[in-house]
């Protein structure tokens, strides 16, 4: 089910309008009303900063899809899955990794990261704790990411199916996310809030998850997510400690704009 069939009149196309412009807008308009002109001025020009060392291009670019291919590998070790991997497609699939990273970085991306990057976690950044700080902004990212079908429960009213199928999606979906946010945390500040990166970055994740299904032939891979996970809280051994270091240093980033 899918949010054409929500009764009522609620246009699909608003609610994907929502969905992916939703954070951005408010970011913008949080943001005029406490700078003013100034303060967008000042946005704008964070988001046309070319002046960021190219190693945070290609970090932003290829590490979630560096993950999934760990994932991968994981899986063809342990026949989890009984992933195949379809190697006449390798070449193409990177080819359309990369188209796919631009085009979903101008979507959701931008869509987003004016909102979550470019108010929210200065924001938090001045006011709480970095680990509080990423948690905090990691609940809002979550919920904000409903399934179009638990949309659809909302909207009709179905809170016993809503409740079925949100709290385990929740739940996994908070495991992915808090060491995602960790790292976009650590890149961020060592970018100096740098919101290309950030949007670069969102693109590129989600260009990952669709080079999965292309090279596994699989439209719908979700079981490889717990793998995932697992990958990512691996990595956060490293993150963890070194955006912990970055507040000891003074090096969070409080403002953008």
């Amino acid at each position: 089910m899918d949010i054409s069939q929500v009764s009522g009149n609620i246009p699909k196309g608003l609610l994907q309008l929502v969905a992916q412009f939703g954070p951005s807008l408010s970011g913008l308009i949080l943001i005029f009303g406490e700078k003013g002109k100034r303060g967008i001025i000042n946005l704008f020009k964070n988001l046309a900063g070319f002046n960021v060392p190219f190693k945070w291009f290609v970090f932003a670019l290829f590490f979630e899809l560096f993950l999934f291919h760990m994932v991968l590998l994981v899986c063809g070790i342990s026949g989890y899955g009984n992933v195949k991997i379809q190697t006449n497609l390798i070449f193409n699939s990177y080819c359309n990794f990369l188209l796919n990273a631009v085009l979903l970085s101008l979507l959701t991306g931008l869509g987003e990261e004016i909102g979550w990057r470019g108010y929210l976690l200065p924001k938090l950044l001045s006011k709480y704790k970095i680990i509080v700080s990423a948690i905090v902004l990691s609940i809002f990212n979550s919920i904000w990411h409903l399934r179009n079908d638990c949309i659809v429960m909302i909207l009709q009213n179905n809170f016993e199916g809503f409740s079925q199928i949100y709290f385990p999606d929740m739940g996994l979906r908070m495991l992915i996310t808090i060491p995602v946010v960790f790292v976009l945390i650590y890149i961020f500040n060592e970018t100096k809030g740098s919101l290309m990166i950030m949007i670069l970055f969102h693109g590129a994740a989600n260009a990952s998850y669709e080079w999965v299904k292309e090279i596994t032939g699989n439209l719908n891979p979700e079981f490889l997510l717990p793998v995932f996970a697992m990958v990512l809280w691996i990595s956060a051994i490293y993150f963890v400690p070194a955006i912990i270091s970055q507040a000891k240093n003074k090096k969070l980033i409080t403002q953008i704009c």
